[in-house]
């Protein structure tokens, strides 16, 4: 007799789940540091514009320059406000997952439990029903020869 899990193909399901999950929450892990970089790179060229500005003043700039630099920076930090807002947006979706991959990984461990336990329990049978077949054998040899006397 073989052993058979009724539930497995709800348990390979929660394992199909669980590595999508996985693989979501990297992607969006990749995609918070790509974030991350676009915000330090917008960062670091808006310092570098106002420290072309502050360079220019000290010598003197033209109005329409001085405008221009400081339309630039106007600019920038709202793309910067713009990047940290989907940045805080990616961060919630990445708790949401972690959140879900955890109740997955958790119903997931329980069915593996469960299979286990069913898995002993067919063993425990399975020796018992041996032993049984076992016992039987060996007092129909015990019987056997007192017949023949």
């Amino acid at each position: 007799m073989r052993f058979t899990f009724p539930l497995q193909a709800l348990l390979n399901w929660k394992r199909s789940l669980e590595e999508h999950s996985q693989m979501r929450l990297a992607q969006m892990k990749a995609r918070l540091q790509d974030e991350e970089r676009k915000i330090e790179k917008l960062v670091l060229k808006r310092l570098s514009c106002e420290q072309a500005l502050r360079e220019k003043a000290g010598q003197g700039v033209a109005a329409g320059e001085y405008i221009l630099y400081k339309q630039f920076s106007e600019d920038s930090l709202r793309d910067i406000l713009f990047k940290e807002e989907e940045k805080r947006r990616t961060l919630r979706e990445i708790e949401k997952e972690r959140v879900q991959l955890l109740a997955l990984t958790k119903e997931k461990k329980t069915l593996e439990k469960l299979k286990e336990k069913s898995f002993n329990n067919f063993r425990a049978r399975m020796e018992k029903a041996e032993q049984k077949e076992n016992d039987e054998i060996s007092t129909m040899k015990y019987k056997s020869p007192s017949r023949k006397e």
